[in-house]
């Protein structure tokens, strides 16, 4: 009786692929997605009081200046500054953890960041666990 090498169900098949709780593939570590999670994605301010309004999102007024924070699938910025995917620790639908290129003005810097949104809370948190800045800021999602 001949034995198919790739474990296969006799179809050529490969072994079932692996998913997670949410039903998408399970991503080895070394392997995550070097993209933030679309829960992560979009505009937030960085608060400590409830909702917030779609004046104090404008990142351009003098007073919310480094407040907001813009998240795109393959980076993040603050008003001039922000970050680019160099690794990925950590990537799960609601929470990434990686080591971002934060270079900026030709100096060359990078921080490791932990992204986590709380669905019920409605709240981002931001873990920065680099030498240079070790801190925890939590922003509220900018209404559309």
């Amino acid at each position: 009786m001949p034995v198919e090498p790739d474990g296969g169900i006799g179809d050529g098949a490969g072994p079932p692929e692996a998913l997670s709780a949410d039903g998408d593939p399970q991503e080895e570590p070394g392997t995550f997605a070097p993209t933030f999670p679309a829960a992560i994605r979009g505009k937030w301010r960085a608060t400590e009081g409830a909702a917030v309004t779609k004046a104090q999102c404008d990142g351009y007024q003098q007073e919310n200046m480094g407040k907001v924070l813009s998240i795109r699938e393959d980076g993040y910025s603050f008003f001039e500054t922000g970050g680019k995917f160099i690794a990925v620790s950590e990537r799960k639908p609601g929470t990434i953890r990686a080591v971002f290129d934060t270079t900026y003005a030709d100096e060359p810097t990078r921080d490791e960041l932990e992204f986590s949104v709380d669905p019920v809370a409605r709240t981002l948190t931001v873990r920065n666990f680099g030498a240079r800045e070790r801190s925890t800021t939590t922003y509220r999602r900018c209404p559309g």
